[in-house]
């Protein structure tokens, strides 16, 4: 039998002995397995290097006493070609001096050139174009071509355009349409 305890002081009882070992093992976790790293002495602090240029994030990082700037080439869709647009480490973490400092810097728009995708069928024309990242729309026109074939595209096949453009697929509805007849019709037998 139980003590003459209320039910609410057992209740608190019970739940600090489940809560005890979850805090303990905190502590434990936090101070002697996975401590904070310590704060570098005399460390440098990375500058915050997005949005400028990758000439001027050199030259900050030299002015600092960090080593060169090691630089990827990625596209971005709004920011200008040349500016840097992430960073690794982050603006604020500390560095030993003649360290480098990982940026990615913008190409620009992304672009792509338009393939020639007569002949395919339509599906496999708007797949491709898709995947290279136009936009695709149809249109359905007179042809002797077989029935869903691609005739020709807007623009034409060749073009590098800026992303995300789009590209009008013309499909053959398999119609031959014969040339007009002329309105007179002449002979020449050979006789004079």
């Amino acid at each position: 039998m139980l003590p003459s305890w209320s039910g609410r002081r057992w209740a608190v009882v019970l739940g600090a002995a489940v809560i005890a070992p979850f805090v303990v093992g905190y502590f434990i976790a936090v101070s002697v397995l996975f401590p904070a790293p310590p704060v570098t002495e005399g460390g440098i602090p990375v500058p915050d290097l997005v949005g400028r240029t990758e000439s001027e994030a050199t030259a900050e990082l030299s002015a600092l006493g960090l080593g060169p700037a090691e630089s990827t080439r990625l596209p971005h869709p709004t920011r200008p070609q040349g500016q840097v647009i992430a960073q690794s480490p982050l603006p604020g973490q500390q560095l030993r001096g003649g360290a480098a400092v990982r940026v990615a810097v913008s190409t620009g728009v992304p672009r792509a050139v338009v393939p020639d995708v007569v002949g395919f069928t339509e599906g496999r024309a708007a797949g491709l174009l898709q995947r290279l990242g136009f936009q695709v729309s149809r249109q359905i026109e007179d042809s002797a071509e077989p029935t869903g074939r691609v005739t020709r595209t807007d623009p034409e096949a060749g073009q590098n355009l800026a992303l995300p453009a789009r590209i009008t697929v013309y499909v053959s509805n398999g119609v031959l349409i014969p040339p007009p007849l002329p309105d007179t019709v002449s002979f020449n037998s050979g006789w004079p």
